[in-house]
Parts: structure tokens; C-alpha cells; sequence
């Protein structure tokens, strides 16, 4: 069927948010179909209805935390210890100051949401008992101690106001310390000017891929970070003492920053662990140095704090990079194109060296790679959007039994081709054939809707074909998803669960945000508990989680693309073997702006001949089942298909286990490729119920990988910024150097560190 023509929804000037405009009742609400007999779960909240007023005056804590919590039907009546994936909620907090007098505690599986046309503010009130105002990790989880298992919470279009509390009084805005498939925009936070107190926001803990778009006003610290790996995009701090401090983690992105009448711009204490920072296309404003670090280049052992400016334009006299000691590294000037401070390979450790990295013009807006907020639509009028379970003459269930494919396929040519946006209450949306999203489409999730596969379409390894299909190769025109989750419902080995074809007339035309793959994990799976065998042959879930195809341009920021290496919830043992994370073959502009992908097969990236290609922050982890002790070795129990650019691991020996565990990074070919910021993390290797919670599988201070990345094809004018890896030999086999840890120690132990990669930056 050949698509409606594309058209525009309409803005109005002034309207009601249309989210909540919506209606939320009856046969158009969301549906939490695993709930078993509970068919009422209210996903949608807002809060007024839970007693909130928003005046300033009255303390809407009480309010609040019940509109997070409420679960009506269960025994308790509480989402308190929520499961990660079958209570979901949307909580909807309209215009208004809402003042608190303690903290707010959020749950799993939960979006917080102000409505973006009347930002509403959450105040400390002057009698505010606790440090944390609003707490994002959530304590009450089986596994609440551990930030790396905070998945699925998310705060946009909030104010967050900590002005009432005595500037000098310890006070933290919002505690973050939160994993994957988290996230924040369009946030703003108020503090007391150059407070000796007060900290914007504090994560401490977890496993986060991005934080985006957030304006931090005041406070001693405006970000305190300590997470493994992160990726901070678009945000402005004003005048605060210090605007970031990195006093741990082990890899840091900062992106598109503005720093402006800041005391130091960002900090790494003595002592601290961050292993590398990568700041670039920012800007400093009469403050402090850009930044302030431990020098390591003497160091016996580890060498950490590793720096790369790129990009940096700077108004103000002070030194732009200093010590810890107020020596002086790089001196003031006006601009920096690159600076590297650290590990370069081919050669040694750098202590300022000044290089140019030579730009792609096509993936740039203004001098600097493309960004773009997460879309609000909120100039839209309610009629402008289509919810999918409502549309006459097309029946939509959700409910994680009926195949909904041709009813969606329908109702989305239909909206695209009428301007409008397709909004899909929660639900687990069945679909037995592909989902096609044709140009003009813009898909909003509620608490991360699940599109999922299954099938005979999807059974044949050999015959691969998309679940959710985004446009067709030459299609060019708009296709923005965002609050989404793709999986698939069965082992299904020839799934391709996401398959971008579509290009845009510009960049951001065809994105996804907040938008997530998995497979299995769930209690929404039979993958969840259908792969308890040690022999991953058993279970070839799916043949790929994302394929970027060789038409396709694509922006995407924080995805998630998880095979599952444990139950979140109502299942067993989980050895999976997923084919394939990543595959990008595209040339015409791709925007990874925060990425996770972990525990596949053959690869968890791969770049195939790709072509323009900006990359901030990959993160990912290796298949616990892989390796020593493994029943299957690499590329087994999938062949390499050299269709889909598969790495072969010819360059192993037969029986080399730790040579054929999957890659973190395969990159083949292709050119203009910019990569800042890589966390590949090795943890175990031969986890199988054999060896489950055995120190023998655990890849504590020792190798356990042999090559954690790769690169073949003589890739040109490419720039790899900011390498992490832990628990791997050689950290990139290129058959050049094969930079190793031992020659870039640094990191988490035993982990390796190059600042700057530029062995193919040759044009």
C-alpha cells in the first residue's frame, strides 16, 4: 500500500496541554494488560485530582506522593516496590507552585510531567525537612541500594525550586543516582546564588546514558556526578560556585554546555576516579577555568582524569584548563578547536596537545554536531491528537493478546497523511506483522508503550524482517517516536526489532527520544521465561535490535537497547542469544546522542561502511554467557551473515573463548565518524546456571575479554575521543597498533584509557 501524502498538524497560539486534554477513561485509557484480573490500573494521574493544589501555599507533599504511589486495586494500594515494567504511570502536574515540606519519592516505571506551556514549580517550603527534594532513585525496589537497576523513571517540563532553604543548609534539588532508560528534559533549577549548600543535582550512583536540556541556576554545585557513564547535553549553568564536579564515574560527555558567571566550570577533586571528560561544542562566559583537574601524566600506575576539549568558545581572562595544583595547562584564549590531555594513540600520553578535528559540515547546525529537545508538541490543540485505541472502524487493544498490526498500520497512514499525532495509551501492542511508519508521522508514548513482536513473519533467521519498520528505503520526510519501548513477545530469530529506512529534508526530521529496545526481562515476554538454558542455541531471540539502513538519517537520543541478563520481574535465568545491537549503514547524517546497547551476540555496535556519523556516549556491556565456560563462542550460535556487515571472528582461534566474545564497537569502512566517549565494560564471562553467582565468572581484577573493539576497512577521517574499557586486553584490535590496557592503564581496574584515538584521522 502506498502512503497518504505527508501534512503538517496545526499550532494554535494558546491552548490546555493536549496530554491531559486527552481522554483518559474507559476504552481510551491505558491498559496494563499483566496485571492479571485488574483491568482498572489508572496509568494517567494528575495530580489535582489527588489533592494537589499549587497555590505556594498549601504543602502538596501528601498530594503528590499519593498521585506517584496510588495502585487502588492492590493489596497494599501503593506502587511502593513497583515492578519495573507492569505498573506504569504518567503523572501529570499542571501549572502552579507546589510547595513541599519533605521529599518526593519517585517509583520505577514512572514519568513525571509538567505541562511544558505553564512550567509548574516544586518548592521547598522554608520548613522543608530531608536534604533531597525530589528523590529520582527510588529506594523501595527489591534492588534499591544499587542505581544500576533504577531503570524506567523520567522527569520533564518541571521547575524545581530550592530557594526557601537557607543558602548555607546541605540541600539537594534532585537525586539522580539512576540507570538506563532514564530520563530528564526541560528541566530548570533554582538555588540560591553561590550557595555553600546547595547542589542542583546529585548523581551519586548508577548507570544513566543521558541527561538533557536543563537550565541549573545558583547552588555550590550545579551537577555533582559520580555515575559510571553519562552524557550531559544542553545545559546551562548560571552562577554557580561550581558548574559540574566529577568526583567519580568513569566516563563523562558534557555537550553543548553553557557555563556563564560560574566561580570553576567543571571539577574533578583530587583523589576522585573519573577516568576521562570530553567537553565540546560549549561555552564559557566570564568564569572560572573550563576545567580543573588532578594532572596524572606522572603517575606510576593509572593514569585517570584524561581531558579532550573540542569546540570550546570562551569570554573571560582566566586560564581555560587548569590543576588541581592552579598550574596553568592551556592558557586563555578565545576559542579551542581540539585539546588533548592524555593517552593518544598512535604515540603517548599528551600533556596539551593542540590538534584540529576536521568536521563533517552535513552533521553541524551553527559550528556545532545537530541537537534537538525532545518535541513537546504543545502548540498542538487536543484535536490535533489521534489517540490510536479510539479511531472508528479500527479496533486497537493493546493488550498484549490481539494482533493489532493492520488496525495501527491503518490509523497511522491515516494520521500522517491528516497532520495529525498519533498518541498511544499504554499497552503491550501485539503485532504479527511489521508496523510501518510512514513520513508524517509523530508517535508519543504513555510510560513507554510497548510495540512487540510475533510470529511466523519474525521466525525465519534467514529471511530477517522488521517489527517496526520506519519508512521505506528513498522515503524521505518527518517520523519522530519518542516514550516508546520495542521488543518482541517470543523467540523470534528473524526479528529485526527496529529498522530505520526514512531520511529527513533536515536533521531531527526522523528521530526517536527516550525510545527503547529489549528483549526478554519482562514479565511482557515469553523470552522472560522461555531461555533458562545454558545453551544460548536455545533461544535466538531476535536477529537484530536496531538496523540503520544506508538511506536512512536518523536523531536519536537515549535508547536503550538491553538484551536481558537477568529477570526485572517473574522469570528465570536468561541466557539469550540476540543476534546483533546496532547496525548502522548510513551515510546521509546519523545523531547517537546517548546510547546503551548490552549483552548481544556479535556485536553491540557496528558501524558497516557507515558515513557521517556522530556518536555521544556508547555504553556498552558484553553477553554474561559469553566466554570462558560458554557453551557457544562468537559468532555462534548465530553464522556471520556478510549481508548485514557481521563480523566473522576469523581472527580467532577455534577455541579462544575469550577472543570470541562479542565486541562492544565493530567499525568496517566508511568515513567521517565521530565518537566521543565510549564505556565498554566487561563483567562476566560463562555466567550460565553452572557458574551463576560464582566468583569464576566474575571479571573482578582480571582480563576476561581479548578484544573489546575493533576497526578493519581503513575508515577515514574519523576521530574516536574518550575509550574506556574494563576487563579487556586489547582495547582496539585495528592491525595497526592494537593499543592494549597494559599500555593505557587507567580507569576501572583492570580498565584502559585513550583520550584521543587518531590512527585513521587521515581524509
Amino acid at each position: 500500500m502506498n502512503p497518504l501524502p505527508e501534512s503538517e498538524p496545526q499550532a494554535s497560539t494558546a491552548a490546555p496541554y493536549w496530554l491531559d486534554q486527552q481522554d483518559h477513561t474507559g476504552p481510551a485509557r491505558g491498559y496494563a494488560p499483566f496485571l492479571g484480573s485488574d483491568h482498572t490500573y489508572p496509568v494517567y494521574r494528575n495530580v489535582k485530582k489527588y489533592g494537589a493544589v499549587g497555590d505556594g501555599k498549601k504543602d502538596d507533599i501528601a498530594a503528590l506522593q499519593k498521585a506517584i504511589n496510588d495502585d487502588p486495586n492492590s493489596k497494599t494500594r501503593n506502587r511502593y516496590q513497583n515492578e519495573v515494567s507492569t505498573r506504569p504511570a504518567l503523572v501529570f502536574v499542571p501549572g502552579g507552585t507546589y510547595m513541599i515540606k519533605s521529599t518526593l519519592d519517585m517509583r520505577l516505571n514512572t514519568i513525571l510531567v509538567g505541562d511544558p506551556n505553564d512550567r509548574p514549580v516544586i518548592k521547598a517550603a522554608p520548613d522543608f525537612q530531608g536534604e533531597v527534594l525530589i528523590q529520582g532513585h527510588d529506594y523501595a525496589t527489591p534492588n534499591g541500594a544499587g542505581g544500576t537497576t533504577n531503570f524506567f523513571t523520567a522527569i520533564k517540563n518541571i521547575v524545581i525550586d530550592t530557594t526557601n532553604i537557607i543558602k548555607d543548609k546541605k540541600a539537594i534539588a534532585l537525586g539522580w543516582g539512576v540507570a538506563q532508560a532514564c530520563h530528564l528534559t526541560n528541566i530548570k533549577i533554582m538555588m540560591p546564588d553561590f550557595s555553600n549548600g546547595h547542589i542542583g543535582i546529585d548523581i551519586n550512583q548508577g548507570s544513566t546514558v543521558a541527561v538533557s536540556d536543563i537550565s541549573i541556576e545558583g547552588g555550590v554545585i550545579g551537577i555533582s556526578n559520580s555515575n559510571q557513564q553519562v552524557l550531559f547535553k544542553g545545559i546551562s549553568f548560571k552562577r554557580c560556585t561550581t558548574a559540574l564536579r566529577q568526583s567519580g564515574g568513569w566516563t563523562a560527555v558534557l555537550q553543548g554546555a553553557t557555563i556563564e558567571n560560574c566561580s570553576k566550570g567543571v571539577e574533578i577533586p583530587p583523589g576522585g576516579s573519573a577516568a576521562s571528560l570530553v567537553i565540546l561544542d560549549s561555552t564559557l562566559i566570564n568564569s572560572g577555568s573550563m576545567v580543573k583537574f588532578p594532572d596524572s601524566s606522572n603517575d606510576s600506575g593509572d593514569r585517570n582524569h584524561q581531558i579532550v576539549l573540542e569546540n570550546i568558545d570562551i569570554t573571560g581572562t582566566n586560564p581555560v584548563a587548569i590543576g588541581n595544583d592552579e598550574s596553568v595547562k592551556l592558557s586563555n584564549r578565545k576559542y579551542v578547536d581540539t585539546w588533548i590531555w592524555g593517552n593518544v594513540n598512535p604515540g603517548i600520553y599528551q600533556t596539551g596537545k593542540t590538534l584540529t578535528t576536521k568536521r563533517s559540515p552535513g552533521l553541524l547546525s551553527n559550528g556545532r554536531f545537530f541537537t534537538l529537545r525532545q518535541p513537546t508538541y504543545q502548540k498542538y490543540t487536543n484535536d490535533q491528537v489521534v489517540n490510536v485505541k479510539v479511531v472508528r472502524g479500527h479496533e486497537v487493544k493493546g493488550d498484549g493478546k490481539s494482533d493489532d498490526a493492520p488496525s495501527l498500520n491503518a490509523i497511522l497512514a491515516q494520521n500522517a497523511a491528516n497532520g495529525k499525532v498519533s498518541y498511544f495509551p499504554y499497552g503491550v501492542y501485539i503485532v504479527k506483522s511489521t508496523l510501518y511508519i510512514p513520513p508524517g508521522t509523530r508517535m508519543v508514548g504513555e510510560a513507554w508503550s510497548v510495540i512487540s513482536g510475533i510470529g511466523g513473519v519474525f521466525g525465519d533467521k534467514n529471511k530477517p524482517t522488521p517489527v517496526v519498520m520506519v519508512g521505506k528505503p528513498g522515503e524521505t520526510g518527518v517520523a519522530q517516536i519518542q516514550d516508546m519501548r520495542f521488543t518482541v513477545a517470543d523467540i523470534t530469530p528473524g526479528a529485526i526489532i527496529l529498522q530505520v529506512n526514512m531520511a529527513g529534508s533536515k536533521p531531527g526530521d526522523v528521530g526517536l527520544w527516550n525510545t527503547h529496545v529489549t528483549v526478554g526481562g519482562m514479565a511482557d515476554s515469553n523470552v522472560n521465561v522461555a531461555c533458562g538454558s545454558p545453551n544460548t542455541a536455545a533461544c535466538l531471540a531476535a536477529f537484530a535490535m536496531v538496523h540503520l539502513t544506508s538511506s536512512s538519517s536518523a536523531y536519536i537520543e537515549n535508547m536503550w537497547g538491553w538484551t536481558a541478563d537477568h529477570s526485572l520481574e517473574r522469570g528465570g535465568f536468561q541466557n539469550i542469544a540476540t543476534g546483533r545491537g546496532l547496525l548502522v549503514e548510513a551515510t546521509k547524517g546519523t545523531w547517537l546522542t546517548g546510547t546503551s546497547f548490552e549483552h548481544n551476540t556479535l556485536y553491540e555496535y557496528n558501524l558497516h561502511n557507515a558515513q557521517n556519523v556522530y556518536a555521544g556516549l556508547q555504553q556498552s556491556e558484553n553477553a554474561y554467557w559469553q566466554g570462558e565456560g560458554s557453551q557457544q563462542n562468537a559468532p555462534s550460535p548465530w553464522t556471520a551473515n556478510p549481508k548485514y556487515g557481521d563480523p566473522d571472528y576469523s581472527w580467532c582461534a577455534p577455541g579462544a573463548q575469550a577472543c570470541r566474545m562479542g565486541l562492544a564497537q565493530n567499525i568496517d569502512g566508511g568515513s567521517n565518524l565521530y565518537l566521543y566517549g565510549a564505556a565498554f565494560w566487561t563483567f562476566f564471562h560463562g555466567e550460565t546456571q553452572a557458574r551463576y553467582g560464582s566468583p569464576d565468572s566474575w571479571c573482578v581484577d582480571k582480563i576476561c575479554i581479548t578484544n573489546q573493539a575493533r576497526v578493519t576497512g581503513n575508515p577515514r577521517n574519523m576521530y574516536w575521543y574518550g575509550i574506556n574499557t574494563k576487563s579487556a586486553d586489547v582495547m582496539v584490535l585495528d592491525g595497526k597498533d592494537n593499543p592494549t590496557r597494559y599500555n593505557h592503564p587507567g580507569g576501572w581496574n583492570p580498565g584502559g584509557v585513550i583520550a584521543a584515538y587518531l590512527t585513521f584521522q587521515s581524509a
